[in-house]
């Protein structure tokens, strides 16, 4: 008997050669898509081949249909080839040798952060210490003339202090009168307008001439002394630094150990008219003092 080599569906068993079988799909495919089927079709049988060894008995005859296993059959996947595996994760170069990357970010948070290089700018630095130096030069100097100052301040004030504030007896109040009771433009006059002046009221119970107003104060309740002090009337006996017969009276302003400066009137300026003098202290002058 026969047998007869029929081209289409059937195939002579023991003769199956895929390339044979692919070859013929693809010429009798008329339709583009039916190729593309065809040949994935035909390429999942080679690869089915491959893994196991091709044998007639192991087809359907129902299954032989190249366009059913492209198109809509159900069985459509078994005829392409094995199922796809899912696509592995994303790998690095580290994650190949073992390195997770939850553990390439804990590592790469233990690292240290390199430190910064200082270049350090020689002329910067040689500017600024220049500029510092001179900046404490100036405050010292600032410094030694406010000390200076202080000093000088110091010494002058204890010194104003010493002329103003002389170690005297306590002064007493005597007697006050209602107005300036000497012969206008003498120096009597002027003594008792400086103290009116400093005190605020005309000392009184005395009258005469400038040589009697020591003992006329000291009755009057006044304190007299021989010790100069500031606030007080200089009255000089006749002859004493150019004084008349009459005598001389003034007003004590300063005092500087044995100096003593006063404000007299009828003196070098003539009557009516003030002026001052540093006189030395010595005999034949008494203070009558405010109290």
């Amino acid at each position: 008997m026969n047998t007869e080599n029929i081209r289409g569906r059937h195939r002579a068993p023991g003769r199956h050669n895929p390339l044979n079988e692919l070859k013929l799909l693809a010429r009798e495919s008329a339709q583009p898509a039916m190729k593309a089927g065809a040949v994935v079709a035909a390429t999942g049988g080679l690869v089915a081949t491959f893994a196991n060894p091709a044998s007639a008995d192991t087809l359907s005859p129902s299954s032989g249909d190249v366009a059913a296993a492209a198109g809509v059959d159900a069985a459509a996947p078994a005829a392409v080839g094995p199922a796809t595996a899912a696509a592995p994760a994303t790998s690095t170069a580290l994650s190949k040798i073992g390195f997770a990357p939850a553990v390439q970010q804990a590592v790469a948070q233990r690292v240290a952060p390199a430190k910064p290089q200082v270049i350090e700018d020689v002329q910067v630095k040689t500017e600024r210490a220049a500029a510092k130096a001179a900046s404490e030069r100036k405050a010292a100097t600032q410094r030694a003339s406010r000390d200076l100052t202080r000093a000088t301040l110091t010494t002058s004030t204890s010194s104003a202090k010493a002329s103003v504030n002389v170690s005297v007896p306590s002064a007493s109040s005597g007697v006050r009168g209602s107005s300036n009771w000497a012969t206008p433009g003498q120096c009597t006059w002027g003594a008792l307008n400086q103290w009116y002046q400093s005190e605020g009221y005309y000392p009184g119970g005395w009258t005469g001439n400038a040589r009697t107003w020591a003992s006329g104060a000291a009755a009057s309740g006044y304190t007299v002394s021989g010790t100069p002090r500031t606030r007080s009337i200089l009255v000089m006996q006749p002859g004493v630094h150019g004084s008349s017969s009459a005598g001389h009276v003034a007003w004590v302003t300063a005092v500087n150990g044995n100096e003593v400066t006063i404000i007299e009137m009828n003196a070098l300026a003539g009557a009516y008219n003030y002026n001052t003098r540093t006189l030395t202290d010595g005999p034949g002058m008494r203070y009558i003092y405010a109290p």
